[in-house]
């Protein structure tokens, strides 16, 4: 018996259902989502509570452009100022006709995320603007920066970084001698992360009022970095010199948490007032007591941006090639020598870097720290 039923064509089996295309533009629509929640545990948002999707203006091109606050807002009206912390959706910004220590609430709409690719950081130089003196200030635009401190967003989007810090002169890396212990591997991640910047590393050794002398683990530093400082942040011994070398610059303090970091700055900038706390006896590791950086003028000129402690710190799109060429410490001069290009250091023949650790130039400790970096995708 014949049927009048015809068998679907090609191009009809191709086309997308109802059905398929409203799921298609639900999964477009989450995908271009900002996630804030993971941004606060990050450190780079206050713990205001917050849902975790961006308005109707991070989708539509077309309300972006509605909306967008500098279209019809007159030079007149915009002013330039420096960011000086960040929160959700606001930030607060030192205009340049203002004081040290004030500053403005300045918000920021989700086209500028879209348009920047990530929150406006601590050090940024911005543009703001009003229609009138009631009017709230919004966040026009984000100057480019000179020269940044960044690391990678969370787990799901690896590729995205999240900017520490802006416009900064130079890194400076506290860590602890005791309590917690040196950590050898976050050193060397946060010394690679400065050179590939191209930012100058301070590493400030913190408690030394704790120990008799320098660990093993700190000295293999010394020549690495371009200053290392013993101090103690309890004590003041060795802060003054530290002081020295933070005049009339701006530099970012990072490090992990529990090695002082806040106790130091407030004994630097003396109206900081950080909160700081204690290591935790069960395993030695510090509680986290900055949630967001901030920015902070010392009394003798300079900038001093203050970020969230950390316990580790990727590296961000560094291709294990580029790792094996320019970890610190392997070459003399940064002058490639082993025998083939693509040499990862493990066990190939000619290896100049193996050979270094044979004879004693290159310790131990700092190979096997380049292998657990190598080894966990950065």
């Amino acid at each position: 018996m014949s049927s009048n039923s015809e068998e679907p064509s090609g191009d009809e089996e191709s086309k997308e259902t109802p059905e398929q295309g409203v799921v298609s533009k639900r999964r477009h629509h989450r995908n271009r989502r900002v996630n804030a929640m993971e941004y606060w545990q990050k450190g780079v948002m206050d713990d205001a509570p917050v849902k975790e999707r961006w308005t109707r203006e991070f989708k539509d091109p077309r309300l972006k452009r509605l909306k967008l606050p500098s279209d019809n807002l007159p030079e007149k009206l915009q002013m330039d100022g420096l960011v000086v912390e960040v929160h959700r959706r606001t930030c607060e910004v030192r205009l340049e006709s203002m004081s040290c220590g004030e500053s403005v609430k300045a918000r920021y709409r989700a086209t500028m995320i879209d348009e920047l690719g990530e929150f406006p950081s601590v050090g940024d130089k911005v543009t703001l603007g009003r229609a009138d003196d009631e009017s709230e200030f919004m966040l026009l635009k984000v100057h480019p920066r000179r020269s940044a401190l960044t690391r990678p967003g969370p787990k799901d989007r690896v590729n995205q970084q999240l900017t520490q810090a802006a416009n900064v002169d130079q890194v400076v890396i506290v860590s602890s001698v005791s309590q917690p212990p040196f950590n050898y591997g976050f050193a060397d991640r946060f010394l690679l992360a400065a050179s590939w910047s191209h930012l100058p590393m301070i590493m400030v050794l913190n408690k030394m009022d704790l120990v008799e002398e320098l660990p093993a683990e700190a000295r293999d530093f010394l020549s690495l970095v371009d200053k290392c400082i013993p101090i103690s942040a309890q004590t003041g011994d060795g802060v003054a010199e530290l002081q020295a070398l933070l005049a009339n610059k701006v530099s970012v303090f990072s490090g992990q948490s529990g090695v002082g970091k806040s106790t130091l700055i407030n004994r630097l900038v003396p109206n900081a007032m950080l909160r700081t706390g204690e290591v935790r006896e069960k395993d030695g590791k510090g509680r986290h007591v900055t949630t967001a950086a901030s920015l902070f003028d010392l009394p003798g000129g300079g900038m001093v941006i203050d970020t969230p402690g950390i316990r580790a710190l990727g590296l961000l799109n560094l291709d294990p090639q580029d790792l094996a060429r320019c970890f610190p410490g392997f070459f003399l001069d940064d002058h490639f020598s082993c025998r083939f290009n693509d040499c990862m250091h493990q066990s190939e023949p000619g290896c100049s870097v193996l050979a270094d650790i044979e004879s004693g130039r290159i310790p131990e400790a700092r190979w096997k720290s380049y292998l657990r970096i190598l080894g966990s995708g950065n």
